[in-house]
């Protein structure tokens, strides 16, 4: 979850860290000129409760917490300047009107995600996939769609890939599955109960795992060292359709397909020509189902 909206929902906050999150909300990137006992003196707080809230938020103290601060300040001032991701368009609008707004959404949203991916991270996630015997991928709600169209991709060029919607036979593969394998984790909140503890058993085991989440701070991407990060304008709640979440996702799970297809490309190009002539050879066999008149 985004550093600003933990703070504007102050859950479980005290009367004085509300007090300080509201000052912090109010100074944006001005945070940056800022040091703990300055916030302490506007606030009318101690230096060492500035010190306790960063620390409940996650970080090692004020300074950690200002740098991340100030990145993800960047982040949200360096697109969607005119568009609500949340609620792209408004009742009423012409349907010709929605279309251009939703494509407007699709592109920020597309050029948001290029800006987040790590190369380093995107190098390792592919190979982790190339080299796997078995691909798992943990995901839930409508989510599943998206990771059965990896595994229809991924299975046309002889990658297996193993999902359900089932959280407790995802934690079964988890605990069974061989070190060679790897797990893609689909979390756009990263802090899905179920999914945390599919998470934690893949760290124990240290079985390879992609986890595809949020920017910002939380608790899946924690977990790992290959972190894909997605488009994170959108709120799980209070939104029109989740149209910029899912299609992010969907972005990321279409980049490690091409990434593996990229490095395959002529083997599986030629088990394609194969496999279609094998299959002409049958349709125009003996074989009464397949058989044209």
């Amino acid at each position: 979850m985004l550093i600003q909206e933990q703070l504007k929902q102050q859950a479980g906050f005290s009367d004085v860290e509300r007090s300080i999150a509201d000052f912090i909300l109010a100074q944006g990137a001005g945070l940056k000129q800022l040091s703990a006992r300055q916030i302490a003196a506007e606030a009318y707080v101690s230096p060492a409760s500035v010190v306790r809230l960063c620390q409940k938020l996650g970080y090692d103290g004020y300074n950690a917490f200002r740098d991340a601060w100030l990145a993800e300040q960047e982040y949200l001032s360096s697109r969607f300047q005119d568009l609500d991701a949340n609620h792209p368009f408004t009742p009423g609008d012409p349907i010709t009107v929605i279309a251009r707004k939703l494509g407007a959404l699709y592109q920020e949203t597309i050029d948001d995600t290029l800006a987040l991916l790590d190369g380093d991270a995107l190098v390792k996630a592919v190979n982790y996939c190339r080299r796997a015997r078995n691909i798992y991928v943990c995901a839930g709600g409508a989510q599943i769609s998206l990771a059965d169209s990896f595994a229809e991709k991924m299975a046309k060029i002889g990658k297996p890939v193993v999902l359900s919607p089932r959280s407790d036979l995802m934690y079964f593969h988890a605990c069974n599955c061989e070190l060679k394998d790897c797990f893609i984790v689909l979390s756009y909140s990263g802090e899905t109960p179920q999914t945390l503890r599919v998470a934690r058993k893949l760290k124990q085991r240290r079985v390879n795992t992609i986890a595809v989440t949020s920017y910002g701070s939380n608790t899946l991407a924690s977990l790992f060292d290959c972190v894909l990060c997605v488009s994170t304008r959108e709120r799980l709640v209070n939104n029109m359709g989740t149209f910029s979440a899912h299609l992010t996702a969907l972005f990321v799970l279409d980049v490690l397909y091409a990434g593996v297809l990229s490095q395959n490309y002529d083997a599986v190009a030629a088990d394609r020509v194969h496999n279609v002539r094998e299959f002409e050879v049958y349709r125009h066999s003996d074989n009464p189902l397949l058989r044209e008149d």
